[in-house]
């Protein structure tokens, strides 16, 4: 019975951080859909956005589903919620197994993809062709993130004379100081202003390969725990309806 309760007690736990985990991705998810904040990103007209959006807000809803399977029950004691919870877990467990693996295995032609779809927004023009919210949005990306262009500093006409790429940014002042470095080094490759905005992302998501890999593993023991503790459950459960 003692044993029972612990089980019971975890699942609770367990499914109502899930349920609190939920609602996070969800409202995230629609702050990224609705925020007028992020206009400069939606301009962008990358098609793949508002897919990544849109999958953050179906992991939401999944997730507060299954943890509101498993908090009603584990403490209603009902065996029919707890399969339901054991069965959209695992299933979630599955999926995020399934796209390591890929992301793993073609984690080279992310890369590709990724370039491939600016490509196509550019489709042979250049950055200054595009209308001026499309032009804004590239250089909040630059500012931001010390880029220039999306996939190579010519995707501008005349990427010398864009604000945003000559100089890298002096972090002190928060501003481009254009006489003691554009002057002497605006020509130098090696500096991180000349990267394209997705050498950037690239080179910091093969920096920090390890750690998403450890969270990762992380989140899917949990989630496997999860699953272990609900079977156990539901088999007492049986064990004890056997038994009245």
């Amino acid at each position: 019975m003692a044993a029972s309760n612990m089980i019971r007690y975890f699942l609770f736990a367990f499914n109502f951080f899930c349920w609190v985990g939920g609602l996070a991705l969800l409202a995230i998810g629609i702050w990224l859909r609705v925020d007028p904040g992020l206009a400069p990103v939606v301009t962008l007209e990358l098609g793949w956005f508002y897919s990544a959006v849109y999958i953050i807000i179906i992991a939401g809803v999944v997730t507060i589903a299954i943890g509101f399977l498993g908090c009603c029950g584990a403490m209603r004691e009902n065996s029919t919620l707890l399969k339901a919870y054991v069965g959209l877990l695992a299933l979630m467990f599955l999926l995020e197994v399934v796209a390591g693996i890929l992301g793993f295995v073609y984690r080279g032609l992310l890369d590709r993809w990724i370039r491939d779809s600016f490509s196509r927004t550019f489709d042979g023009r250049y950055i200054d062709d595009f209308p001026d919210t499309f032009q804004d949005a590239v250089v909040y990306f630059q500012r931001r993130m010390d880029c220039c262009g999306l996939n190579t500093p010519f995707d501008w006409e005349n990427w010398q004379e864009v604000d945003s790429c000559p100089c890298p940014i002096d972090r002190q002042v928060n501003t481009y100081d254009w006489n003691e470095k554009c002057q002497e080094d605006r020509h130098d490759r090696n500096l991180s202003v000349y990267r394209s905005c997705w050498d950037n992302i690239s080179l910091w998501l093969k920096n920090h390969i390890i750690v998403i890999g450890i969270v990762g593993l992380a989140v899917c023991l949990v989630q496997l725990s999860g699953i272990i503790a609900g079977v156990i459950f539901i088999r007492r459960l049986k064990k004890k309806a056997v038994v009245v």
